[in-house]
């Protein structure tokens, strides 16, 4: 059995910058439902506490049809700061 590192980094209430061997990834939102994305615009939503927890993954930037990322994580940053 293989192990791991993950450091988490409070930035502002209920913003979070998570660390681990496959990279950063930002998490916003409140206990119990939090949506997170990382450097290659992998976005993931969670609901739920405890043993019962749903899941949806899913990629910033992607359209019906179109698998395709268009700039990830950074581009992601862009579009909400306006620049």
């Amino acid at each position: 059995m293989g192990w791991s590192l993950r450091k988490s980094f409070r930035i502002f209430p209920g913003v979070k910058l998570n660390l681990s061997k496959r990279g950063p990834r930002l998490s916003v939102g409140i206990p119990g439902a939090r949506a997170s994305i990382d450097m290659k615009g992998r976005t993931r939503f969670y609901a739920g506490k405890g043993p019962l927890r749903y899941q949806k993954s899913g990629t910033v930037g992607t359209t019906s049809g179109s698998p395709q990322r268009q700039g990830g994580f950074l581009a992601f940053i862009r579009r909400m700061t306006g620049r």
